[in-house]
């Protein structure tokens, strides 16, 4: 399997948000030529007779419906079928206290009803992988006419000495999460690696490492839902068909004392497998699947035994996030819609690379007090499609004028940081009448023989078979940021700077052939240059000279992260360029 595959999403997978108990929940689907059709009048024709019946996933931890990308593609050319973020991971709005399989299970049959209502099912498969397999047993229970059959990859029975170990080592919050030697990266990786499908490739651990470490914070907590709930004890009280898939990865041996205990289906065993089976025995997996939900069994899912349904607790302030059609695929953007009365004129932030939106998540709340702000992950970084090749930054910039295009946004400042600030200033250019303030944080002016070093410095990633590269990567950002930045800070953006795989470098290779002492003379707009003491404080000195409407305020004793520390002041800084 090619690298890149591992991080790409299929042509024919859709990305979507949808609003769940939690606030957004974010999905994937394929195979939607096979659900019912919404007329224009609002009648809906089911699905026919004939069609099979959807299929939802749901994933491990800590991951996200990422690993199903293969998966959704084969069984998506003869059924409709999702993969689900779990709350707290991937894409989906965590709960605001710590939840219970139960509380997953619920927003998940949530879910399946919205999608019920809108493509006209009435059934569905469950597909559930480690934590995922726990969610979908006890979804069954408590919506036993909703749920027809369930596969399940592996299915533990701990003994009493292996689940205290596993709760040590998996449920309990780490003291430091993000400490300066960076050794857990390693042990991570190693762990990844010493599981992982011997057919699959260092950037599948990479992918997997990232997936991890996106949604760190609540690993704990649904490993702890997890270990509250027992195999050995749900299994023998669901009558759905089960099928128990047992590869040969960390749960093999607690897997295989669950075979007894199915009283409806069977017990499929793949020593040769591990993680990373769906990517790369997708086509006999998805046969698997298709043999035990396609093929005769004993529906008798009325004979589980019920389990009420947790009430949803209050409702969360819903986070504006949202894919486009871009001109690369689906574009991931952030928007939050500002006051509803006396709003400023929108602000469009753009980030650096390799990096994502979240590098705003601070500042986008203090802005959107007075005006609407869209963040938004540049295409192949963060959860953008990336290009099928690289493009360069004056194809950053089309496509995020495409972007406000398709949001009916009219006129707005742009604020650029780093690589983004290259790409406000060509986004200037290129629609001069709708960008009316630009600010760039670092606006680096190189000469000739500096941007062609830059150029043969940034190349594709080398990932060392011991994890090394992931230890050396996080020490050498540390030294980019000032010591009283939070390391949750700078574990954050570490993690969003991997999200681009072995296309993380493009970013690096747009921004150094882009001619930014060629582009600056020809803006009209007002430029505000913000220059904190960073990697780029000396070449962005030279920038103002160069601009005919700019100024440069440099920012002592700030280097990246700044925009967490002093997030009032900087916005108040923003408002009085903008507002002038």
């Amino acid at each position: 399997m090619a690298d890149e595959a591992y991080w790409r999403t299929p042509v024919e997978v859709t990305r979507q948000y949808t609003v769940g108990r939690f606030g957004q929940l974010h999905y994937r689907v394929a195979g939607e030529r096979f659900a019912g059709v919404r007329h224009a009048d609002g009648a809906l024709t089911s699905a026919s007779d004939a069609a099979r019946v959807p299929l939802v996933c749901f994933h491990l931890t800590p991951n996200s419906s990422r690993i199903y990308n293969s998966l959704l593609r084969e069984m998506g050319r003869d059924r409709l079928v999702f993969a689900i973020d779990t709350p707290g991971f991937g894409l989906s709005d965590a709960p605001s206290f710590n939840p219970s399989i139960s509380d997953y299970a619920a927003c998940m049959g949530e879910f399946i009803e919205q999608m019920a209502e809108r493509y006209g099912f009435s059934q569905v498969d469950l597909f559930g992988y480690h934590t995922g397999s726990k969610i979908a047993l006890i979804l069954a229970r408590q919506r036993r006419s909703s749920v027809r059959r369930l596969a399940l990859v592996s299915a533990p029975v701990y003994t009493e000495m292996e689940l205290a170990a596993q709760k040590r080592g998996l449920a309990t919050p780490p003291d430091d999460p993000w400490p300066k030697h960076g050794e857990p990266l390693r042990r991570r990786w190693q762990d990844h690696w010493r599981w992982r499908d011997e057919l699959t490739s260092t950037w599948f651990v990479q992918r997997e490492v990232a997936e991890g470490l996106h949604n760190l914070e609540q690993s704990y907590r649904a490993y702890t839902a997890a270990f509250a709930v027992q195999h050995a004890e749900q299994l023998p009280l669901v009558s759905h068909p089960v099928m128990i898939l047992c590869p040969g990865d960390d749960l093999r041996e607690a897997t295989l004392r669950a075979k007894s205990l199915i009283g409806n289906g069977r017990f499929i065993e793949r020593w040769h497998w591990s993680h990373g089976f769906l990517d790369v025995h997708t086509e006999e997996c998805g046969q698997l699947l298709r043999d035990f939900f396609d093929g005769e069994a004993e529906d008798r899912g009325d004979q589980t035994v019920p389990l009420a349904i947790p009430e949803a607790p209050t409702p969360s302030p819903i986070a504006g996030r949202g894919f486009h059609a871009g001109p690369y695929g689906p574009l991931h953007y952030r928007l939050a819609k500002g006051p509803s009365q006396g709003a400023q004129r929108p602000i469009v932030l753009l980030h650096m690379s390799p990096n994502s939106s979240r590098v705003f998540d601070a500042l986008v709340p203090v802005l959107a007090r007075t005006r609407p702000v869209l963040a938004v992950d540049t295409p192949g970084f963060g959860e953008s499609e990336a290009p099928s090749a690289p493009v360069g930054i004056e194809q950053f910039a089309a496509a995020m004028l495409d972007l406000l295009n398709g949001l009916a946004l009219a006129e707005v400042d742009v604020l650029g940081y780093h690589t983004g600030s290259m790409t406000a200033i060509e986004m200037a250019l290129q629609a001069p009448t709708r960008i009316k303030h630009v600010v760039q944080v670092s606006s680096p002016v190189y000469t000739p023989d500096e941007q062609a070093a830059a150029r043969a410095h940034y190349q594709p990633r080398k990932l060392e078979l011991d994890g090394s590269h992931l230890v050396n990567a996080w020490r050498s950002l540390q030294t980019y940021y000032g010591d009283d930045v939070p390391q949750a800070v700078m574990g954050r953006n570490f993690t969003s700077g991997l999200r681009g795989g072995p296309m993380a470098h493009w970013g690096h290779q747009a921004a150094f052939g882009y001619p930014l002492a060629d582009k600056l003379p020809q803006v009209q707009q007002p430029v505000l240059i913000i220059n904190p003491e960073d990697d780029l404080v000396e070449e962005t000195r030279r920038a103002p000279a160069l601009l005919k409407n700019g100024r440069l305020l440099d920012l002592r004793g700030r280097a990246h992260g700044f925009m967490d520390q002093m997030t009032e002041e900087f916005a108040t800084i923003l408002a009085d360029f903008l507002n002038d």
